[in-house]
């Protein structure tokens, strides 16, 4: 089966959890697509359920998600699900809503940070019965709001050149996958994560790095294999050159980096919306 997924692989398909996954940009293509793919799996014995199989549309639901035109987002029956959710009065219902919440994470601005008042009610020191306060009210709605407004994120195009958009505040650390489209730069991916205690007493130039460093870790397959483009509001490259012998801390971060290549840019916060406003929400 390995070698047979290796084989669909090499001719471009995705190996999906139930077969086989071909995209194309024509409809010749695409019947390209379809019949080097069925050769392959006739010459393994293999053979293809009509029922089981979606020729030629436009958008696919996958995992969940809406897939097509290059774009993807939430499947619409499961954002109506989240709609309509109960608060959740238990730490266990909490529990098992923020699991659902969080399968849909990359679509909502600095999750982690809006979604910690939900969080502490999870923590085993608490009640069963749980709390329910106006930050945990504010939570609630800001993601469900977020979930439900159609968000829509372009899936990436290894052809196109990446800019990643990081932003550090004293809360959050964020950052943004982006790609232009038509003249236009759009997300694909969003990230972020609270600050750990240790963190929030390192200088702002310092956790303009770790802002960084966690970018990096997170869209690193899409960056290891090509150059691409670091937008940042301050200067934390340069002072990391500058510094890198200081301490352990710097000399590891300076070591992470090396493996990519790119370039940086220093831009106006004003323009860099996108993760400044997730690092700085609460």
């Amino acid at each position: 089966m390995s070698k047979l997924t290796a084989r669909l692989v090499k001719l471009g398909r995705d190996q999906g959890l139930e077969g086989p996954e071909l995209r194309a940009k024509s409809w010749e293509e695409h019947l390209e697509h379809i019949e080097k793919t069925l050769s392959v799996l006739i010459e393994a014995g293999f053979t293809v359920k009509p029922s089981k199989t979606i020729v030629g549309c436009e958008h696919i639901n996958l995992l969940g998600h809406i897939v097509g035109k290059g774009q993807l987002k939430p499947d619409e029956n499961k954002t109506e699900k989240i709609r309509n959710l109960k608060v959740p009065t238990t730490k266990k219902e909490v529990r098992s809503v923020l699991g659902l919440l969080n399968y849909y994470r990359r679509f909502v601005h600095n999750f982690s940070a809006i979604a910690q008042p939900l969080t502490e009610l999870t923590k085993k020191s608490g009640p069963n019965k749980i709390v329910w306060t106006p930050e945990c009210q504010e939570s609630w709605d800001a993601i469900k709001k977020c979930l439900t407004s159609e968000p829509i994120l372009k899936v990436p195009d290894p052809s196109k050149p990446f800019v990643v958009q990081t932003d550090a505040s004293n809360k959050a650390i964020a950052g943004t996958l982006l790609q232009q489209h038509d003249g236009t730069f759009h997300p694909c991916f969003y990230a972020s994560r609270i600050l750990k205690d240790r963190e929030r007493n390192y200088a702002i130039i310092e956790l303009e790095m770790l802002a960084i460093i966690f970018a990096l870790d997170k869209f690193s397959k899409y960056l290891l294999m090509k150059p691409f483009l670091i937008q940042t509001d301050h200067a934390p490259l340069s002072f990391l050159k500058e510094n890198r012998s200081k301490n352990a801390r710097l000399t590891r971060w300076a070591l992470a980096i090396q493996q990519y290549s790119f370039s940086d840019q220093h831009i106006k916060g004003s323009n860099n919306i996108l993760s400044d406003t997730l690092s700085r929400m609460t």
